[in-house]
């Protein structure tokens, strides 16, 4: 099942492309230096859960857990995808953590203003993407309000979560994107107005996407079903260039920024198509 790749406007992935290898970090949205990414996005956890196969809102200590191999779950274990990254919230270093400010990073407009179940601060991009912070204990801003990446948006806390922590996370055309080249095309300005995505403002850790699992065994290395095609699109949505195939949605998506952040004066978009692979 062989899925080709081909190198996206002569720039690879890494410290040497045109974005570098940049990673959302806790300086980026505001929050004091010497905190730390805890959880990355697109890794299976494992979670405890009652005897109804809820999953338990306060873990103990031994979950959640990341998984780094094969894991065969036990009796009131429950595996997820975590879409998101988690940032820590100390004052300062060694001390405990704390609700606090955080800034949006991006520019964008505000479609969530810290109400639900989870505190949900979402924010819209110039591109459509949509990006949450979850968990927060209170917004500075309202709905429709423009932001940009040093404006103050909001205070960490637990919200549906077990401890005090920012919790970010996106999603594109109704599917999870990378929060870290979400935050990378989100460092335009805003050009035009950008309509609002009610389908993806519902997205939310409830909706996780479900890892593969056969015979009660958690799969590490999962095998694609499908590859990714990016495309140049023209006039009357006609293709002008297909800049290449990847077996990720996030490497397509690094491909379509890049081609766009090489070309700020062509006014095509680029288009990531999913193709679905035989078995």
């Amino acid at each position: 099942m062989a899925v080709l790749i081909v190198v996206c406007g002569g720039a690879a992935r890494g410290s040497d492309g045109p974005f570098g290898n940049r990673l959302i970090s806790p300086e980026q949205v505001g929050l004091p230096s010497g905190n730390k990414r805890n959880s990355e996005p697109f890794v299976t956890r494992i979670y405890m859960t009652d005897s109804s196969g809820r999953i338990l809102g306060q873990q103990p200590p031994s979950h959640p857990f990341t998984i780094s191999a094969d894991y065969r779950l036990k009796p009131n274990e429950q595996a997820r995808v975590h879409q998101g990254v988690d940032i820590s919230s100390y004052p300062k270093v060694g001390e405990p953590p704390v609700p606090l400010d955080f800034n949006a990073g991006v520019h964008g407009v505000v479609r969530k203003a810290g109400d639900g179940p989870w505190g949900t601060i979402a924010v819209q991009i110039q591109d459509g993407t949509l990006i949450q912070y979850l968990h927060t204990t209170a917004s500075h801003v309202k709905v429709g309000d423009v932001v940009a990446p040093g404006t103050p948006l909001g205070i960490s806390g637990r919200k549906g979560a077990t401890s005090i922590h920012l919790h970010i996370q996106a999603k594109r055309h109704g599917r999870a994107i990378s929060p870290d080249l979400a935050f990378i095309s989100g460092q335009k300005p805003l050009k035009t107005e950008v309509s609002a995505a009610p389908a993806d403002a519902k997205f939310d850790p409830a909706s996780s996407m479900q890892p593969e699992i056969a015979d009660g065994v958690v799969k590490f290395n999962q095998r694609p079903k499908s590859k990714w095609v990016v495309e140049v699109i023209g006039m009357g949505g006609r293709v002008d260039m297909k800049l290449g195939e990847f077996p990720t949605y996030g490497d397509a998506l690094y491909c379509g920024l890049t081609w766009m952040n090489e070309h700020p004066d062509d006014l095509r978009l680029t288009r990531e198509r999913e193709v679905r692979l035989k078995e």
